[in-house]
Order: structure tokens, then sequence, then C-alpha cells
């Protein structure tokens, strides 16, 4: 019998009697806004967008969690030896144990070749001990063969059944891909096909070793998520973290679409991920968990207008229910008021959320420029693109009213975040820790975009 097949009869009766749920809140999850909402006749045709997508944080009690299939990936290069691996092997039991009966699971390694450790397996109190036992065979050594792991980590995800909509690559390195395709491009469009499964890739860089570029390439292209750790034993906490929001799951397969009006123009994406296809853009999102926030900010070029309301385009969210595959579409229009007279005062005001979504970009910008900086040893010029992001931040939080307290509370906490990055980058004494400081700079601007 065909490994699938055994699997889809045997999680048949595990889900038997399972409740249909409805998706969890009723209103629109989708709102935008120009960074001004009033302009008069004869004003600059280049404008902020922002869009942001607000998922209800609940899940209602009677909702069955949707089956999951879920591949771990992990690095069994020689660099993983030590600690990182016995790291690897605790996340992998923590992962497993973390598992609902009917859940599948497979699990690899890869060095110069790709070692299947579990094939795709359907998770229940039979399977779930000789899970856990063949996770302790994980022997760190040889080269990092990244792109055949990840190939064959896709290729299982690909053959989950209809039956487990919630799909996720685990990918665990700590270092740069040096057998078989290497490149950033080549992997970041392997992440990719993942995507066509409904699949994303959670990956996990540990050390200081690790390819930044890769992985954020990766992570990006399949609308995932990056994270890194400094210290091996944070493995464990953050897989659980993950497992636990792919559980509170509200929509699938999300994406933000802008649909320009007649005459105006997409100009470009900020926000990392955004892309132009066609006059629209895009933004893929993936799953989107219970509460979770993801913003899109994006410049605009509007034609000559005559006075009144003018429409820039229209937001879109689209996106499966986890319960069934129901497609579902969202709208919200985006809409400028065109004076034909001057502005009080009171009318210039920008859109506070806008605002606050273009600071969150300009630090972000900051950061990565603070982490090239670094990188070729130039602690000063770091410091003060982190001190200038720190003031642009804490103005901004300071300069609107916020009816979303929880907008303001972000710009508050990047305000502290950045002053920490600053003072740390600053006090940075040898070579090793600049580079480290590097790469914590170059991962807080893939968590402010929601990666």
């Amino acid at each position: 019998m065909h490994r699938w097949t055994a699997l889809v009869l045997g999680l048949s009766l595990a889900l038997a009697g399972t409740v249909q749920a409805q998706s969890p809140g009723g209103g629109s999850w989708i709102g935008g806004a120009p960074l001004r909402g009033r302009i008069v006749v004869g004003d600059g045709s280049d404008a902020w967008v922002g869009v942001w997508v607000d998922a209800p944080n609940v899940v209602p009690p009677s909702r069955a969690r949707a089956p999951m299939a879920v591949s771990m990936v992990i690095d069994t290069s020689g660099s993983m030896a030590g600690e990182k691996i016995r790291n690897a092997q605790l996340a992998a039991s923590s992962l497993l144990e973390s598992l609902s009966d009917g859940d599948i699971v497979s699990i690899y390694g890869f060095s110069n070749q790709v070692a299947e450790v579990a094939p795709p397996t359907l998770v229940n109190s039979a399977t779930r001990g000789a899970l856990m036992a063949r996770v302790g065979s994980l022997v760190a050594g040889g080269g990092t063969n990244l792109f055949d792991g990840m190939s064959v980590g896709v290729s299982r995800i690909s053959q989950a059944p209809p039956t487990h909509p919630v799909r996720r690559i685990f990918l665990i390195s700590d270092g740069h891909a040096n057998v078989g395709p290497s490149d950033p491009g080549t992997l970041a469009d392997l992440a990719s096909r993942a995507t066509e499964w409904g699949t994303q890739i959670t990956a996990i860089g540990v050390g200081y070793d690790y390819d930044p570029h890769t992985l954020s390439a990766m992570v990006v292209r399949s609308a995932g998520r990056l994270h890194h750790l400094g210290e091996p034993s944070q493995m464990a906490s953050i897989l659980e973290t993950e497992l636990m929001r792919l559980q509170r799951s509200v929509a699938l397969n999300g994406r933000i679409e802008i649909v320009p009006a007649p005459g105006v123009i997409i100009l470009s994406g900020a926000t990392m991920g955004a892309r132009l296809d066609g006059g629209r853009l895009l933004l893929p999102l993936g799953a989107v968990d219970a509460g979770q926030r993801r913003e899109l900010l994006f410049r605009v070029r509007m034609p000559a207008a005559s006075a009144g309301d003018q429409l820039l385009g229209t937001a879109r969210l689209v996106f499966d229910a986890p319960e069934g595959g129901v497609a579902r579409t969202q709208e919200a229009p985006l809409r400028v008021e065109v004076r034909s007279g001057a502005l009080a005062a009171s009318e210039q005001q920008e859109t506070p959320r806008v605002a606050a979504m273009v600071a969150q970009h300009e630090a972000s910008e900051a950061q990565r420029r603070a982490a090239d900086a670094l990188s070729r040893g130039d602690q000063r010029t770091a410091t003060a693109e982190l001190a200038q992001a720190q003031a642009t931040v804490a103005r901004a939080a300071a300069s609107h009213h916020f009816e979303d307290a929880e907008v303001q509370g972000a710009l508050r906490r990047r305000a502290r975040e950045l002053e920490s990055e600053g003072a740390a980058t600053g006090a940075a004494a040898s070579p090793a820790a600049m580079r480290a400081r590097a790469y914590e700079l170059q991962a807080a601007p893939m968590a402010a975009d929601g990666y």
C-alpha cells in the first residue's frame, strides 16, 4: 500500500467526529489610507499609502484545530556538532510532544547528502515514541547541502493530503550552503515552490555563522518566519511558540492585493516581500494566526485631480478558511479628499497609523544600514544610524493621537529596542562582538515586517 494512502486511511479514523468550525470575527479585517487624507489641487503626485490586516484575536471554543502536516529539515553538518545538534534533537522531540494525534510529521537531516530520519508518519500513541527515538540518531558531520535537504522537505509536504491544510517546514541551520546549488536566488525559488501547496518555511538560524541573506530570502518568498538564535538552547521554545501560533490559524494562504484606480500608478512596495505584478501590488501572507497584525506600505503616483473624493485603489484580502478551505475575500477602498482651496492646519494632519508605518519602515532601513556598517567594521556609522532611527520612531510616537493603543505601543517598544541596540553596538569591543550585533540588526527588520 502506498505510504500516503495508508496515512489517509489512518487519519480518516483519527479525525472522525471532528466539528467543522466557522471562521472567527464577522467584520472586515482589512483597512487602509494614504498618509495624507486631504490634499489640495496641484499637490505633489507621489504619496505613501498604508494597508493593514488585523485578524480577530479569538478562536471559537467549539472550533477543532485543523490537522497539520509538518516537515523538519535539520542541518547535520560538522559545524552542528556538540551543543547545537543536542539542542536540535531536543527541539525535534519537543515538537513531537506538542503535535496532536492525527497530525503528520516527517524529519530529515542534511549534510553532504540527505538522511531520512522519519518518513511522513501519522502521529499517535503508537508512533510518537518511535519518532522520538529516531530523532536521537541525528549525527553531525560533513558539508551543508541545504538545497537537497529543502528539496526533500518541499517534496514531502507537496504529498500531504487535503485533510491537513495547515502546513509548515521547519528549517534549522547554523551555516552557509556549500554543497549543491547554494546561491540565495536558487534557494529562494525552491522555498517559493512550497507555497504552491500552502506551505510556509520557519527558518531558525543558529549562532553567528549562518547565511542570513539566504535564510531571509527563503522566508520572505514563502511568507514564513525567521528566528535568529544566539543560543542553541532556545530552539525548543521557538518551535513550541511557532506550533502554538499555527494551532491558532484563522486564515490560510492569505495575500493582500492592491488594485490601483484608473490613472493611479503603484511605484513600489516598501514592505519586504511585496511585489508588483501587472500594475497590481501583491503581498503573500500565508497563514494568519488569531490576533496577528500585518501591514503593507507602498508609494503611488496620482494623476492631476480635480476637487472631490478620489479613489486611489482597492485593498483586497484573499484567504482560505482553515475549516473546509472555503475561499474568502474582503475589500477596503483607498481614498483621498482633494480640496480646491487651502487646508486649515487641523486638516493637514497625517493618518496616524500610516505615519507609524512610515516611521517603522525608516527604522528598518536604518537597522539594515547599521548592520552593513558593522560588517565593514564601521561602528561609528552604525551607532549614528540607530540613534537617528530611535529619534524618528520616538517622534512619531509622541506626535500623533492613536486611537489604536497597540500601534502607539509598538512604536514605543521599537524606540526602546533601537536605544538598546545603539548602546550595545557602541559597546561592541571586538570584531566577534560586532559580527554578533550585525546578525541581530539584520534579523530585527524581518520581525518588524511580520517575518
